[in-house]
């Protein structure tokens, strides 16, 4: 069986390759490799992500420019640098099950000089973050993982939000989108659709207005 992105397999081979690409109206260079997420450019579901998400992080860094952020299944990590990048202020967090991956994200955050503003951390999702909680949570799920890894990522995030925390999610239509956002709308005070792009689904969730 060919290797997935959100296994680990020390043993695959290498084959490394940088791009430049701009999040959030950063310049970042990216590092990618085989076994991880859409190695040859950043997927088009994480830029309309971060592309809705923006007015949302702006807002909340007016209110609280040392925001807590995570993101959620990291991948190399253009979320979670993107954001650490755009905000200096801001408290990112990024965690994800394949070690590869992390290795680049830890390697991406020094190339893009927010090596001091992130923690990368191994987690199988909310696994290694305990008690911890978030003002804001960003995520492009596994799908291929399967519907109990997509149902955690999204449900267990009401445990790791602050008061005023939200959870934005994407998924495409036909990955079951309007499912995840039924099952959103059970799990938490308040859900939607804030944006819809191409097929895909920006669903957002909130422990309060």
């Amino acid at each position: 069986m060919a290797n997935q992105y959100f296994e680990n397999d020390p043993e695959l081979d290498h084959q490394r390759e940088t791009f430049d690409f701009t999040l959030l109206g950063q310049s970042l260079q990216l590092t990618t490799d085989r076994g991880v997420f859409s190695r040859s450019r950043v997927d088009y579901g994480t830029v309309v992500l971060l592309n809705s998400s923006a007015a949302l992080l702006a807002a909340l860094a007016a209110i609280k420019p040392d925001f807590t952020c995570l993101d959620l299944g990291c991948g190399y990590g253009p979320v979670g640098i993107s954001v650490a990048k755009a905000y200096p202020q801001a408290q990112v967090t990024m965690v994800d099950v394949n070690q590869r991956a992390l290795d680049l994200a830890v390697e991406n955050a020094r190339v893009n000089q927010v090596a001091d503003q992130v923690t990368i951390l191994a987690s199988q999702a909310y696994t290694a973050l305990t008690d911890q909680r978030f003002d804001l949570i960003l995520t492009n799920p596994p799908v291929r993982a399967g519907k109990a890894v997509v149902r955690d990522f999204l449900t267990s995030g009401q445990q790791h939000l602050t008061d005023q925390g939200q959870l934005l999610a994407v998924l495409q239509k036909k990955q079951g989108a309007p499912s995840a956002l039924k099952l959103l709308q059970e799990k938490y005070p308040l859900a939607q659709v804030r944006q819809r792009d191409k097929g895909y689904y920006i669903l957002q969730a909130q422990m309060s207005w």
